[in-house]
């Protein structure tokens, strides 16, 4: 690894940053969407129309935090993750022989474009189609409600995964 503590610092921040994704990854998938979908009751039934309803009103909460917070810090990551991968390279290319191989934070920063990627073509959508059940939907979308939020946790999970592996392979680079 270089001796650059600029470099050290940059890339021990975007570990930090891709386990804070991993927290919220969890907690969203595991915890957020889990509590909203309690007692849900099946299409057709008495109130569920009203239960998706408070549905599309209570997610906007959910995913704000995630655009107004941790969009900035996926992509801060991304940007880190890039100049500590270039950064070991030229110095690797300036001293022959120096330790620290450059790859594990271009896969990292790799992996944390899969996530800023997979946000914006995949759990957009489910976002808008989620908010939208607050009243601006058919009775039909009002029965696909959980399979919806279901499906949106589902996703999640890569963004659980891709800054999981991420920080790992970073965290590793950097204790060598």
């Amino acid at each position: 690894m270089t001796d650059n503590y600029l470099v050290k610092t940059v890339a021990g921040t975007c570990v930090g940053f891709s386990f804070i994704l991993v927290g919220n990854a969890i907690t969203q998938s595991f915890m957020t969407v889990p509590a909203l979908l309690i007692d849900f009751p099946k299409p057709g039934a008495p109130g569920h129309a009203d239960r998706a309803r408070l549905l599309g009103r209570q997610w906007p909460l959910c995913w704000t935090v995630g655009n107004q917070f941790f969009r900035p810090i996926s992509t801060l990551g991304f940007i880190g993750y890039a100049y500590a991968g270039y950064a070991v390279y030229k110095d690797y290319k300036e001293h022959v022989g120096t330790r620290g191989d450059w790859r594990m934070f271009a896969v990292a920063a790799i992996l944390h474009l899969t996530t800023i990627v997979h946000s914006a073509v995949n759990m957009q959508p489910l976002n808008d189609k989620l908010e939208a059940l607050a009243g601006r939907t058919s009775d039909k979308e009002l029965g696909n409600a959980e399979a919806i939020a279901r499906k949106w946790a589902s996703w999640n999970r890569l963004r659980l995964v891709t800054p999981f592996i991420a920080g790992s392979l970073a965290l590793f680079q950097l204790a060598q």
